[in-house]
């Protein structure tokens, strides 16, 4: 081992001492005894031994990217020099002595801990006697090494001697990831030594989310950004033109400035947050690379809601308290001036009104100084209208709520996020477990679905998921409240958040449960704003504690609450209609309205709430409820689509009584079981018309017939409601061919790829057969296991454009595929087909490339084909159809295929049919029309049972009496009104 080896490999130990000193906090004064000394700690000589070992691969890790930075950068000093300024760093490292306060100064600033160790050992580069050389390699190393530090400690689980057993469960993993973050810190290497801190830093402190606001266990309210982050879909625009849907970070790309408007819950700091980080760490993908070199300043608005907005040299305060001190002068405006800074400005709507303007003010001069920096600007959209910022040029995005596909994505990342911090292999599983089963919940309950869209609430029930050892609140009421309490209260308090007018949660529980009433029972689905405010107005009079006026109390609501939105100018309704419906039932309760919800069971807009006023209703309202419902399903005075309705809003309302009287409960089972499972088209049509409502009394149903199983798909189907898809799965492996019918009818109903992959992927089909009218389906059959035979019919004349055969590629296991019309037979090259169907060959008349799909058996091309020649190398080839422009090719090519069968298309244009000879002996069935030729050859085929002759008019057979293995003789006469047949 070479001087420099060891050099580096007792370098690496001192640094490993430091950052276990910074991880465990002060066990001992940090020397060379204190990786000992917290080993003792373990119960068993095992352990402590191999605690040891971690501290001596993490130092072998460290030795690992200093030893080729010395050899790199400072090739032109001696080696002995080299090992001393190694050694003179080590010394200065252990040295040190850092006491608890110190320690805990840090605060992941690698620029303040090397101060400090400057500062602790002062003269350690004259003492040794360091060359000029030897000066700046000692002041590198250094400045590297505090930089090994910080990751070093932040990537150790937990904090404290309760974190030791958990290092030695995870210790692979823990090292996998410091060698990570490790090889990241080169990409900054190079930078000036403030910015490489400051980006280490930023990448640090900003790869995290902390959940504020909900009960929560504190291992799941914080996990790392980087791998939870899911971009969102935005609507974006520039001043007036129509929004598109696209991912915000397609919009990034597009523009320096955006502002981006969302409502509570969709992630806009969380978005700053991430373009922070993967600014800091160049880590931006092609798409962004430009971003790349960018420094970025988060500036939370929150922060100044009582102070001065900040000015440029401020921007750094967010990340770290020692970072001002170490700050050369005029370094955050010459980024700014340069065009690398990204200014990240969080929360318009976090300062009061009257701040607004100076807000405005600000952001507009920023702009005006420093046009070629970046800027990203985030707001409720309450706060301030989309062209805020229009005159600096900003593209405005709305971010919208994650799709269906999209929720999934984030479940598993959010769970991906809390297994990298997990404590051991059980943990992990665990958390595999609680992964699945919320996306099958999510799947199984519109109700969950409707919050899942919300990354905040989404996060929210994978936190409670897992709080709860994945036991969501039975009760869905229980949840509402969980999340709106978190709305309403917690999460501004925990975010020290202050309004200009305090309101208290149960105060703004009442307003907006007024006003989710108000709207239900005048059949809005929105209001102006002037008539929301006179609606509070009147509810403020019952309510004297709140000294405000009922305008300003409307701002807070809305800017505030995460519930209330304007859509449109002067118009303003719920965020979330799922939160309407039930504050709105328990205003109806709370009003004693039981008769007004009985009544108004069957109108769209009334079933949820009177399903949910069950669970708020005391146990005689609800009695009163469930009463007022079965009498209704029992008169005959109403339509029966009405108390079809009714039946089933009865039955959904058993989900949220938390008690009623077993005889009660019988009685509206009884009533409805007709309807669920559905048993006919008139079930299906019943349970159509209720609509998304009615798919939570479908999913855990459990139709016992094949008959059963389809109404149940149709009638899941006919809700509308495109989140159908978790019922549908649960048939997708059934092989009735009626269930198979059923699924494949209901394809085009739902995303083609999404679809193919929850329902048919295992679908056993028509033993791996399938036909299709619908050319939007042909891309997702790659998606089908079991797919052998397809057959596409277009739908003529609404679908008559010529098929891209490109799908063929991707469907592993075809065998048989017949489509109405193709221009390019190319893309079935290399492929296995026993059997291809083409109605008509349009434009393309070449069958060269199948000769590269030797395994045909079966060919029947509709269409003129001028190139036929290719037919003779497909040596399975036994049954062929063609159009008669090819016969010229057939008679004088040379063709090895044994067809047993042919048909030739049109009337024949040949001197003669002597060319069927060449098949005289494997022929067993023809089809042709002779047109005017004589039918004497045809007595040469020796092997002929079966022969169709199409025929304009009358024509002598006689010649066909020599045909001795006739057995089957079909004439069509096409200019006759009807076809015959002669055997």
């Amino acid at each position: 081992m070479s001087g420099l080896e060891t050099a580096a490999i007792t370098l690496g130990a001192a640094v490993a001492r430091t950052a276990c000193g910074m991880w465990l906090g002060p066990v001992a004064e940090i020397g060379s005894s204190m990786i000992d000394l917290a080993a003792r700690r373990l119960t068993t000589a095992r352990e402590q031994r191999q605690f040891r070992r971690v501290w001596e691969q993490a130092a072998e890790l460290i030795a690992e990217q200093v030893e080729p930075l010395v050899e790199r950068e400072f090739r032109e000093v001696p080696e002995h020099e080299r090992v001393a300024a190694l050694e003179a760093v080590r010394d200065t490292f252990d040295a040190a002595g850092l006491s608890e306060e110190e320690l805990l100064q840090q605060d992941l600033d690698a620029g303040f801990l090397g101060r400090l160790l400057r500062d602790t050992d002062p003269d350690r580069v004259g003492r040794a006697g360091l060359s000029d050389g030897g000066r700046r390699l000692y002041d590198l190393l250094l400045h590297e090494c505090c930089a090994y530090t910080i990751e070093l400690a932040g990537t150790l689980p937990g904090s404290g001697m309760a974190a030791l057993t958990e290092l030695l469960r995870r210790d692979r993993e823990i090292l996998d990831d410091l060698a990570a973050v490790l090889a990241r810190l080169p990409a900054l290497r190079g930078l000036a030594d403030f910015e490489r801190d400051y980006r280490q830093l930023v990448g640090n402190r900003l790869d995290q989310v902390e959940f504020f606001g909900a009960t929560l266990a504190e291992t799941h309210r914080r996990y790392p950004l980087s791998v939870a982050y899911l971009s969102l879909n935005a609507a974006q625009r520039l001043g007036r033109k129509k929004p598109a849907s696209t991912r915000v970070d397609e919009i990034l790309a597009r523009s320096h400035r955006v502002f981006v408007r969302g409502q509570a819950g969709l992630g806009k700091t969380t978005l700053l947050q991430w373009i922070a980080v993967q600014c800091a760490r160049r880590s931006f993908g092609t798409h962004l690379a430009e971003w790349n070199d960018t420094v970025p300043f988060l500036v939370p608005l929150r922060r100044y809601a009582t102070a001065d907005l900040p000015t440029p040299e401020m921007f750094i305060r967010e990340i770290g308290r020692h970072l001002g001190d170490e700050m050369p002068g005029g370094w955050v405006h010459e980024q700014l001036r340069s065009g690398r800074a990204v200014v990240l400005v969080d929360g318009i709507d976090e300062l009061a009104d009257e701040r607004r303007v100076d807000a405005r003010q600000w952001l507009s001069e920023l702009v005006d100084l420093f046009p070629d920096a970046r800027y990203v600007v985030t707001s409720r959209p309450a706060a301030v209208p989309p062209d805020w910022l229009g005159s600096e040029q900003f593209y405005v995005a709305e971010l919208e709520p994650m799709g269906r596909a999209d929720i999934p994505v984030f479940i598993q990342r959010w769970h991906q996020a809390m297994r990298t911090q997990s404590r051991s292999a059980e943990e992990q599983d665990e958390l595999d477990g609680y992964e699945q089963s919320l996306i099958e919940a999510i799947d199984r309950h519109r109700p969950l679905r409707q919050l899942a869209g919300y990354p905040l609430l989404s996060a929210l029930l994978c936190a409670l998921h897992r709080d709860r050892r994945a036991q969501l609140p039975r009760d869905r009421l229980e949840l509402y409240e969980v999340a709106l309490h978190m709305l309403l209260e917690r999460r501004d308090v925990e975010r020290h958040i202050e309004s200009s007018l305090a309101l208290t949660r149960t105060e703004k529980t009442l307003l907006m449960q007024d006003l989710a009433y108000w709207l239900i029972r005048n059949e809005w689905s929105d209001a102006s704003c002037d008539d929301i405010v006179a609606r509070l107005e009147i509810r403020l009079r019952t309510m004297p504690q709140v000294k405000a006026r009922a305008e300003d109390v409307y701002r807070v609501l809305l800017e505030r609450s995460g519930l209330l939105r304007e859509p449109v100018e002067g118009r303003a309704d719920f965020v979330h209609r799922t939160f309407q419906e039930y504050l709105a039932a328990k205003q109806a309760t709370d009003d004693g309205d039981i008769g007004v919800l009985v009544s108004h069971a069957h109108l769209d807009q009334w079933q949820e709430v009177v399903v949910m006023a069950a669970g708020h209703a005391s146990s005689a309202g609800r009695t009163t409820l469930l009463d007022g419902l079965l009498k209704r399903i029992n008169e005959g005075s109403e339509e029966s689509s009405e108390r079809d309705t009714v039946r089933l809003v009865a039955l959904a309302c058993l989900e949220t009584s938390p008690d009623r009287a077993p005889e009660l409960d019988e009685a509206i089972r009884n009533a409805t079981e007709v309807l669920v499972p559905p048993k006919s088209r008139e079930a299906v049509t019943a349970i159509g018309r209720a609509g998304s409502f009615a798919l939570d009394l479908l999913a855990p149903t459990d139709p016992q017939t094949a008959d059963e199983v389809v109404y149940t798909i149709q009638a899941a189907v006919a809700t509308g409601d495109r989140t159908a898809l978790h019922i549908l799965a649960r048939f997708g492996d059934r092989p009735e061919p009626a269930i198979v019918d059923a699924l494949v009818e209901a394809w085009s109903q739902f995303d083609a790829d999404e679809y193919a992959d929850a329902v048919l992927r295992h679908s056993p089909l028509h033993g791996g057969r399938l036909e299709i009218t619908d050319s939007r389906l042909l891309p997702s059959l790659r998606r089908l296991e079991r797919l052998v035979e397809l057959r596409y019919r277009a739908r003529w004349p609404d679908d008559p454009e010529a098929v891209n055969l490109d799908f063929a590629q991707s469907i592993p296991r075809l065998r048989r595929l017949a489509v109405p019309m193709c221009t390019d037979l190319s893309p079935l090259a290399g492929l296995s087909l026993d059997s291809l169907t083409v109605d008509f060959l349009g434009g393309y008349h070449d069958l060269s490339p199948l000769t590269a799909v030797p395994t045909l058996q079966r060919l029947s091309i509709g269409g003129a084909v001028v190139f036929a020649d290719a037919v003779r190398h497909l040596g399975k080839l036994r049954n062929l159809t063609l159009d008669t422009t090819a016969v010229e090719y057939l008679a004088h090519g040379r063709y090895s295929p044994r067809l047993t069968r042919l048909r030739l298309l049109g009337p024949m244009t040949a001197d003669s049919l002597d060319f069927l000879d060449r098949w005289s002996s494997s022929l067993t069935a023809l089809d042709l029309d002779p047109g005017t030729l004589e039918l004497a050859p045809l007595t040469k085929l020796t092997s002929v049972t079966d022969l169709t002759i199409r025929l304009r008019r009358f024509k002598d057979l006689s010649a066909l009496a020599g045909m001795a293995t006739l057995q089957c003789l079909n004439l069509v006469y096409t200019d006759l009104p009807k076809e015959f047949a002669l055997g």
